[in-house]
């Protein structure tokens, strides 16, 4: 179609030098999809473009420019994350740092996301969505279920221990 959307981005950037040219604009056009989902960290783009075929050095340009341009910001992410950790995965503390390492946070990064994480409240909204599904258990086997269900989800044994204890009353 003449004059569509490729020609466009052809024209207005032929004097700009890139590297790579033609496969940098690729690239780049890729990276803005993938962070009109959602935001992504430096090592997740990378590891994305090289998924998608571009070489190391085409998406290491590719980043530094939209880290330049403020597209790309690893705290903001670990901000964004975390709170779909807390909030809409119900991850314990252990399960939002394994997420946030997973999604290429640094370590730095994650720990300071991750302060004042209220890793109970979590839990107890957590466990309040199981009951529903276990409520017909007798009390012995839901205390089992719960404990395993929130376990797996990254939640301490103390934190654990605490959620039971308040939402099963075992018949003594």
């Amino acid at each position: 179609m003449p004059g569509g959307r490729k020609n466009r981005i052809k024209s207005r950037n032929q004097g700009e030098e890139r590297p790579g040219g033609d496969e940098f604009q690729q690239a780049l056009s890729y990276s803005f999809k993938l962070l009109g989902y959602r935001q992504r960290s430096e090592r997740e783009l990378i590891r994305r473009l090289g998924m998608k075929g571009f070489g190391p050095e085409t998406a290491g340009a590719v980043t530094d420019r939209l880290k330049a341009s403020g597209y790309i910001d690893d705290r903001a992410t670990a901000g964004s994350l975390r709170l779909r950790a807390e909030e809409g995965k119900f991850l314990g503390l252990s399960g939002a740092r394994q997420y946030l390492r997973r999604m290429g946070i640094s370590r730095v990064d994650t720990d300071e996301a991750l302060e004042g994480y209220d890793e109970q409240a979590s839990a107890a909204r957590l466990a309040e969505k199981k009951m529903n599904q276990i409520k017909s258990s007798p009390p012995a086997e839901a205390r089992k279920k719960l404990s395993g269900y929130l376990s797996r989800r990254g939640f301490s044994y103390e934190t654990v221990r605490k959620t039971i204890d308040a939402f099963i009353k075992e018949a003594k």
